[in-house]
């Protein structure tokens, strides 16, 4: 398991001790050079889809076990820079994993929401390294089936909880307007689950923390509010 306290202090450091990060931000610029200014500034819109997937098998020589896993996450987050380099907003994510073999298939979904901060460390019109935080609430589902005896049982934990969303990575730009991102998550997750299957009606509640780490790209959009 992967320190949270580690990584968690670490981004609330990095996005809220930013010295001098506050300077004005109202000098003007010809907005038909793009080179001698931030695409991340002031009053710009940034919105986007970020995703990974994966695919992969496994053979276990010895018993002849066989399985197959398919996993897939992706985000959709907008938020608005409140000054240069500095972006507040939204973000959905929503992750899905699938593992099957010869005795039993078992699959978890999450969905998260929450707001969103971002800042990119450079000024360069070709592209800066980034780093954000979400905080915010997920749902989690996970089923186990498999046949028992002849009799097929499946286990189900589903419920809610308080998750954190980091990403640090690097995002080029292409001609102002559009930014291709490629960053490295972590996520961490604080969940209540109520357990129960097909077989009895007996439920049990449990807490416990689930977290992971993935490799992510994607497009975002970059749209003025007003004329420059």
């Amino acid at each position: 398991m992967i320190n949270k306290s580690f990584f968690t202090l670490f981004f609330i450091a990095c996005i809220f001790i930013m010295p001098n990060f506050c300077l004005a931000q109202d000098t003007k610029i010809d907005s038909t050079d793009f080179s001698n200014q931030t695409p991340f500034r002031k009053g710009r819109w940034l919105t986007g889809l970020t995703g990974s997937i994966g695919s992969g098998s496994n053979e276990n020589t010895e018993t002849k076990n066989k399985s197959i896993s398919n996993w897939y996450r992706f985000e959709i987050s907008s938020g608005i820079f409140l000054i240069d380099r500095l972006n507040i907003g939204l973000s959905m994510n929503m992750e899905r994993d699938n593992v099957e073999n010869e005795n039993e298939e078992q699959t978890s979904e999450i969905f998260f929401v929450g707001p969103k901060g971002a800042y990119y460390l450079s000024p360069n019109s070709i592209g800066s390294v980034f780093f954000s935080l979400s905080p915010g609430y997920v749902l989690y589902r996970e089923t186990i089936g498999g046949f028992v005896d002849d009799i097929y049982i499946e286990n189900v934990n589903k419920g809610g909880g308080f998750g954190f969303l980091s990403t640090f990575g690097f995002s080029y730009v292409i001609h102002d307007r559009i930014l291709f991102e490629l960053g490295l998550n972590y996520n961490v997750y604080w969940l209540n689950l109520n357990q129960g299957n097909n077989v009895n009606d007996n439920l049990k509640s449990v807490s416990y923390e689930l977290s992971n780490i993935s490799f992510s790209f994607g497009f975002k959009i970059l749209i003025d509010s007003k004329p420059l």
